[in-house]
């Protein structure tokens, strides 16, 4: 079975389906397992120093789930997300009121892409940021109210991902 028909059974299967684990099973990085989806659902933006306005953009978002995830640990912030500005080698996110707030190492990452990959039986829509080790760093997903995406939010995400892929 190749790389394709396995995504397509994984896919089809009954379980929640993520990229960590399409590329558990496919026995390859986070970043092959990306690069293996169909263009429909996963597009890569062209330039990596994108970053800053992508983030700009984002943090015009209603509201994001920010997905951490480490170690099998799997952390889900809901916030609106806060612009930052680089200094001493990092994306500073110091905003006084920001519930997503920190530092990101954004030289360390190796691209960006926009992944429209249901989840659970549900549409579903976020910005997967890669390191250079090839691995997810972390991801902003569309945000939802009562269970439901919040349509603003997901126009973002569509513009966004024209303008950048």
């Amino acid at each position: 079975m190749d790389k394709k028909e396995k995504i397509q059974e994984l896919m089809n299967a009954k379980k929640p389906v993520t990229l960590g684990l399409i590329a558990k099973e496919l026995g390859c990085t986070d970043l092959e397992a990306a690069q293996a989806l169909p263009s429909e659902i996963c597009s890569f933006i062209k330039d990596i120093s994108s970053f800053d306005v992508l983030w700009a953009q984002m943090s015009q978002w209603e509201k994001v789930t920010l997905f951490i995830i480490h170690e099998g640990h799997v952390f889900e912030i809901q916030s609106k997300l806060s612009a930052g500005k680089r200094g001493m080698g990092y994306y500073n996110i110091l905003s006084k009121d920001a519930v997503i707030g920190g530092h990101l190492n954004a030289d360390s990452l190796e691209t960006i892409a926009f992944i429209s990959m249901p989840f659970m039986g549900r549409e579903s829509h976020y910005v997967a940021f890669f390191g250079k080790d090839k691995k997810l760093h972390f991801s902003v997903y569309v945000g939802r109210e009562n269970h439901q995406l919040i349509e603003s939010v997901k126009e973002g995400f569509m513009k966004a991902k024209a303008q950048f892929c």
